[in-house]
């Protein structure tokens, strides 16, 4: 049984970019787990308090640490001592709790997704919401709108950074992880993530509350998580090129690129391969299967490089005797 260790937000501890120059704040073992609080991505430490006020930030983030140019509130990086070029980084995700307050608008600045809308123009809209983590529901903090909303919770941002010197932008889902944005990372997920540097150097953020396929507004339902819980395993095994990953209803492969059609395919491509280690079977065999059971779905289009996601439920392929096929990676 692996330590458990704890990271919330400090000084030393947040950063607003990927480096492999950056340094660790935490150093684990293979098997350990670590419980992260975390800030919205926007660096707030408190709800607002009332309509058009700003919301408090938090502004003793070390100039080093926080980059240049904006970029989300990461916590982290994360040093796991086995991690090697190479290597999979296995990431189970055991809790997401979110704080009690988050956020999400629409239109009001310029970007490619509020001009294909038309809204680039228009006063943005700000909503405020009280999150119940009880009831999993969001409320409005004031009132302003008729609407609840469901909480599914994730982090948005789970990743390490690419092995080329400099800071790299938290905006971007590469494949070694960053901004994924994919919803399906609940808690009792196991993403799976490709070591691009020694030691991996971990970071997350970002939190999510809730969010629909596309995140088509920019942000989700942004807030800070109170208790985000995550166990590392580094996987000599395991040779993966791209994201992947377990959830808590069947497997997901990734794919991220500028052209939605590009990453459309990279993620099924993934999923082929995947089919094909876990059934023992061609790509060919694999491919004719997955007309049949494997869903494509827009995992968010906001990011520069969008990102696609290829579903398999466990329950979608048996064998003749009806057992499911369903193995471990």
């Amino acid at each position: 049984m692996g330590k458990v260790h704890h990271l919330s937000p400090h000084a030393d501890t947040l950063h607003g970019f990927f480096s492999k120059n950056l340094d660790s704040c935490l150093e684990i073992d293979s098997g350990d787990t670590v419980i992260f609080q975390t800030l919205d991505a926007g660096w707030g430490v408190e709800k607002r308090e009332g309509l058009g006020m700003p919301r408090k930030k938090f502004d003793s983030v070390k100039p080093h640490r926080k980059g240049q140019g904006f970029g989300h509130a990461l916590i982290g990086p994360v040093y796991i001592k086995q991690a090697e070029p190479g290597d999979t980084l296995e990431i189970k995700v055991n809790e997401a709790i979110p704080g009690e307050w988050g956020w999400t608008s629409a239109g009001g600045f310029p970007s490619y997704w509020n001009d294909r809308m038309n809204v680039t123009h228009e006063k943005e809209i700000l909503y405020d919401f009280c999150l119940d983590s009880k009831r999993m529901l969001a409320t409005s903090q004031f009132g302003n709108f008729d609407f609840s909303v469901p909480l599914s919770p994730f982090m948005g941002i789970m990743g390490m950074p690419p092995p080329e010197a400099g800071e790299h932008t938290t905006f971007i889902p590469r494949a070694y992880g960053g901004n994924i944005d994919c919803k399906e990372l609940q808690a009792g997920s196991t993403l799976y993530l490709p070591v691009p540097v020694k030691g991996g150097l971990f970071s997350t953020g970002d939190g999510h509350a809730a969010q629909g396929d596309g995140e088509v507004s920019g942000p989700a339902l942004e807030c800070p998580m109170e208790k985000v819980s995550m166990t590392f395993n580094v996987r000599k095994d395991l040779d993966v090129q791209m994201p992947r990953a377990k959830t808590n209803s069947g497997w997901v492969t990734m794919g991220f690129h500028e052209d939605l059609d590009e990453a459309m395919w990279i993620a099924l491509s993934e999923m082929l391969d995947l089919m094909s280690s876990i059934y023992k079977i061609s790509r060919t065999e694999a491919y004719a299967y997955a007309s049949l059971v494997v869903d494509l779905r827009i995992t968010q289009i906001v990011n520069s490089a969008k990102g696609v996601h290829a579903f398999l439920a466990f329950d979608a392929l048996k064998n003749t005797n009806g057992v499911l096929l369903n193995e471990k990676l």
